[in-house]
């Protein structure tokens, strides 16, 4: 099968650092989508990176969830009919300020994710973890190699957010006390290029960022 997605290793040299290894990312087809994304970063890992079992250092960090993590946490737990309710009363910290909300995979008060098995020091939900999870690596990152994965994270959080708005209004319990509605403005949350598709393989990278940027990624 033809790669849609190459991800490459690249030495850089710093001024004040020296020489650097860096990992950079590539498109190779119009269609490539985040599920190829990802699956070039699973063989780059594992031709390139040490198993990172074991090793706990990226489960302290901030991990935004997107609409397209959904399924895969949903089917962690009962079937409901409102899942993106479900999954973030199940995992997630949803927060609202100034009228943006913000919806993260729960931490203990330590800072730990909830789902690291700290015992052990690895994910109780690995292979359902979620795409910022999937994406990184203990590794330095070309800037347009960041630009993309923020810019599928930011699409997906506010598609969450817009998914969570309209199952409140078809009936599902508000999360928050007084409930999404009276904190946000709909219209603050239009659909996007992550809309209507409810898995990696669906959403094409090319509809997840501007313009200048996937000129950038095409080179």
């Amino acid at each position: 099968m033809k790669n849609t997605v190459e991800i490459l290793l690249l030495s850089f040299e710093y001024k004040l650092l020296g020489q650097v290894l860096v990992c950079d990312v590539r498109i190779l087809s119009q269609d490539a989508s985040i599920a190829d994304f990802l699956t070039a970063l699973d063989n780059f890992a594992t031709e390139h990176l040490a198993d990172c079992r074991g090793c706990d250092a990226c489960c302290q960090e901030r991990a935004p969830l997107i609409a397209a993590d959904v399924p895969l946490l949903a089917s962690l737990l009962p079937e409901n009919p409102y899942p993106a309710h479900a999954v973030c009363a199940a995992f997630a910290t949803l927060t609202v300020e100034q009228g943006v909300a913000d919806i993260i995979l729960r931490r203990d008060h330590n800072s730990f994710c909830n789902q690291l098995n700290q015992a052990g020091r690895f994910c109780n939900i690995w292979p359902q973890r979620p795409f910022v999870c999937r994406s990184h690596f203990c590794l330095p990152r070309s800037h347009r190699f960041e630009q993309l994965r923020s810019s599928i994270v930011n699409m997906g959080e506010n598609e969450l957010t817009r998914l969570l708005l309209a199952e409140e209004h078809a009936g599902a319990a508000a999360i928050a006390s007084t409930g999404l509605a009276y904190m946000l403005r709909e219209e603050d949350y239009p659909e996007n290029g992550q809309s209507g598709r409810n898995a990696y393989t669906q959403i094409r990278l090319r509809d997840c960022v501007d313009d200048a940027l996937w000129q950038e990624l095409i080179q």
